[in-house]
């Protein structure tokens, strides 16, 4: 139990811990994604593009990988004979324990990453991860990771004078020192958001919704090994972010107590997107924000996104928190990403579909300097593509439209 002052902040990712992947033996498949079809695990990312093929079944990954549990309680379980996904199977009412993908069940980002990528120069858009540390080595997140060129490498000297010293790449706030990554078992939960939104194309792995040169992130590391963390290292981060350039913050993480400091510290960064998880219910039970709380997912501001999980078969995953304070679904099941030591892996929760929308909002940054940072909350709501398995679920009653998205913010 954490002392007063250090209330324990649990990242929104229940079910990823039981649902963590990581793929040693990956089997390419070939959708024909236009020019940029080079990325051999393109195929298993339906909320990129969904053509119906993505489904869960032993057979099919059992023959195309060597999958096994990062969590060590686990490790002798392959994922799909797990008592959990069964039971989730169960609750869709899957006898075989297949679920199938809903074809065109996307979010729209071919079209939206092409308009994306159509003008040149961009401006800079800093994304932090306030989550775990990041492995800023994996080749393919090291090519979009911020540089702090006013501090020397090493030199064991806070050269900018900003407090922290070495902060070359971001900071370590739980350990109060410049290591962002400290090691593949503490480090997947950032790790693996990190690779949602800045992924390296072309480069023989997954697709980074936002990839491009004008797209950074910023780690900001504030949890531990069991996803916990102080309120005083996320308000340090949000601020170090704040005065370091950072103008979207993703946090998939969450706490059922209202933290005045936290609170405080988004209201004092109007020009910042703060995009959040709305977290997992526990036991595959998610419930309404409405009756129980989550923060800072019930902070009703214009600068926070409130994100929850779609499934790929067109509807909210059982586990997934909804209501009025949500403002928009994303991909949240079975999302493959970046892992630690150039490995990739599975997860599912809030935290996987709060990285998406993080993501969309720098492109908007980065593509149309004109449009409002205060107005990307109603941008994401409006661009949204309604979806019946979703109605009523949140303020826009559906998934997260990247193209839909860039075109409203390309009218300012």
């Amino acid at each position: 139990m954490q002392s007063a002052n250090k209330q324990a902040l649990r990242a929104t990712k229940h079910i990823s811990r039981l649902l963590l992947v990581v793929l040693l033996i990956c089997q390419v498949l070939t959708l024909g994604f236009r020019e940029y079809n080079s990325d051999n695990l393109y195929s298993y990312q339906w909320g990129l593009k969904n053509n119906g093929n993505f489904m869960v079944d032993r057979a099919l990954l059992a023959s195309n990988h060597n999958p096994f549990f990062f969590v060590k309680e686990l490790n002798d379980m392959m994922f799909y004979d797990s008592k959990e996904i069964i039971d989730y199977f169960k609750a869709i009412g899957s006898i075989s324990f297949n679920a199938y993908a809903e074809p065109g069940f996307d979010t729209n980002w071919e079209d939206g990453y092409i308009f994306f990528k159509n003008v040149s120069p961009k401006r800079e858009a800093i994304i932090a991860v306030i989550d775990t540390g990041v492995d800023i080595n994996h080749y393919e997140l090291k090519d979009s990771v911020w540089t702090n060129i006013d501090e020397i490498p090493g030199n064991g000297i806070d050269d900018d004078l900003n407090g922290y010293v070495d902060d070359i790449h971001g900071y370590n706030f739980h350990h109060k020192n410049a290591n962002v990554f400290t090691n593949a078992t503490v480090d997947v939960h950032g790790t693996h958001a990190a690779g949602i939104m800045v992924a390296k194309h072309e480069n023989n792995g997954i697709k980074g919704i936002a990839y491009d040169p004008s797209v950074k992130i910023m780690p900001l590391k504030v949890l531990d090994l069991n996803e916990n963390g102080y309120v005083s290292s996320v308000v340090s981060a949000i601020y170090y972010a704040r005065d370091n350039g950072a103008r979207i913050c993703n946090l998939s993480l969450g706490s059922y107590k209202y933290e005045a400091t936290i609170d405080h510290a988004i209201r004092s960064c109007p020009n910042m997107v703060f995009v959040v998880s709305a977290g997992n219910g526990a036991n595959f039970n998610g419930y309404s924000l409405d009756e129980k709380d989550v923060y800072p997912a019930k902070l009703n501001y214009s600068n926070v996104i409130t994100v929850s999980n779609a499934c790929f078969d067109q509807t909210k995953y059982v586990s997934a928190n909804y209501g009025s304070y949500v403002d928009v679904f994303a991909p949240g099941t079975f999302i493959l990403s970046t892992s630690p030591t150039n490995n990739f892996a599975y997860l599912t929760g809030t935290s996987m579909a709060a990285p998406f929308v993080s993501a969309v909002c720098a492109m908007i940054y980065s593509r149309f300097p004109d449009a409002p940072v205060a107005l990307y909350k109603n941008i994401i709501i409006n661009g949204a593509t309604p979806t019946s398995g979703l109605l009523g679920l949140s303020k826009s009653s559906g998934i997260l439209n990247v193209y839909n998205s860039l075109m409203i913010a390309s009218n300012f």
